[in-house]
């Protein structure tokens, strides 16, 4: 018999697969398992470290809630300036001129700005209705309305005038005796000046914030009595 060739054997011998390969393949399953299942454990722990802050987060003291903060003075005052700018705007509209008028001539002085660029306008509108009407003062507010316009004038002496002759018409109007007030300071006369505008805040409290910003009472500003008039509350100790 004839020997087989080398040929046949080499070609039977690639064929066979050896053990190293089909240990190989084998192994490769468990290993990708394995893979998963690190995979998911990195991912439940990252859920419960988020979970962990989210509890600790929550769990934190909430700030206490600060105390409300008291109004300065300034604040007061614009909010009263603001209360008597209503009131003279009503009586706008029911066409009482001679009273909203008295009320804007003394914001447009002792407002704020933006307040007392508001009342100007009113103030305008309130004069050129008032001229339409009798030129010869008959009421306490006729009186007044023509005291108020000569002042403006710089007449101080014949504004005075008029002034009182409202005051003996209408005695208990405290826009009278403000007004008085300040033609009296403005002449000087603190006496008088300080007389009228105590009486004034007698009769009406938001007078006194009014005076605290009004120029027409410079005069007066090294007065302590006025000081007193002003600021009448004691220094806290």
């Amino acid at each position: 018999m004839k020997k087989p060739s080398s040929k046949h054997k080499g070609a039977r011998g690639s064929s066979k697969r050896s053990p190293g390969n089909r240990a190989s393949k084998k192994s490769s399953k468990p290993l990708t398992a394995n893979r998963k299942v690190a995979g998911s454990g990195k991912s439940k722990s990252s859920k419960a470290v988020s979970a962990q802050a989210a509890k600790a987060k929550s769990a934190r003291v909430q700030p206490r809630p600060l105390a409300p903060r008291q109004p300065t003075p300034e604040e007061i005052a614009y909010r009263n300036a603001f209360g008597q700018f209503e009131s003279a705007v009503n009586l706008f509209n029911v066409n009482d001129f001679a009273k909203a008028r008295g009320t804007f001539e003394r914001l447009t002085a002792a407002a704020a700005p933006e307040l007392a660029q508001r009342a100007r306008v009113y103030l305008n509108i309130c004069n050129q209705r008032l001229l339409r009407s009798s030129s010869q003062p008959r009421t306490a507010d006729d009186h007044y309305n023509f005291g108020v316009q000569l002042a403006n004038q710089g007449n101080l002496a014949e504004a005075d005038e008029c002034l009182k002759k409202a005051l003996k018409l209408a005695p208990k109007c405290d826009y009278v005796y403000y007004a008085l007030a300040t033609t009296s300071a403005l002449r000087e006369n603190a006496e008088e000046a300080l007389g009228y505008l105590e009486k004034a805040m007698e009769l009406n409290g938001q007078n006194r914030y009014l005076a605290r910003n009004d120029p027409d009472f410079a005069s007066l500003d090294e007065d302590p009595r006025f000081t007193e008039l002003l600021y009448p509350e004691k220094p806290l100790v």
